[in-house]
Formats: structure tokens, C-alpha cells, sequence
């Protein structure tokens, strides 16, 4: 099970990659008005319930299917 929080910053990611393609912490920080410390916590949390997002080398958030279902459907 997943919190409101956490799907608030799938829901962000979700709408940074629609907007701006490659999303990092910063960018969700920003969005959600947030630390970025706050994120890191957050994605960190995220990757491992889920998992519904992935991060590559160059720190870029990627949502997994999972990650995407649930951010879509609150949008």
C-alpha cells in the first residue's frame, strides 16, 4: 500500500516527463514544494515498496509500470 505522499510525487513525475522528459529530485522538489532532501527520502521509499521508480546513473527518475499505473489513474 502506497501514501497519499507517495503517489503525490509519482503523480509529479508522471507529469514532469510529460512536460519536460528527463526528471531529477530537483525537479519534484520544486513541483511539489518540497525539500529535496524530503525526495530523496521519498524515492528511496518508492523504490523499494514498489518498486515504482528507477533511477539511472545520471540520478534521472524513471517510473515502472507499476509506478505509472499509479500515478495515472489520480491524474
Amino acid at each position: 500500500m502506497i501514501h497519499a505522499s507517495g503517489e503525490d510525487y509519482l503523480e509529479a513525475v508522471l507529469v514532469l516527463q510529460k512536460n519536460h522528459g528527463a526528471v531529477r529530485s530537483i525537479d519534484v522538489a520544486r513541483r511539489v514544494g518540497v525539500s529535496k532532501a524530503s525526495v530523496s527520502y521519498a524515492v528511496s521509499a518508492l523504490r523499494e515498496w514498489g518498486p515504482f521508480l528507477t533511477v539511472d546513473s545520471d540520478y534521472v527518475l524513471h517510473l515502472t509500470e507499476t509506478g505509472r499505473n499509479v500515478a495515472a489513474k489520480n491524474l
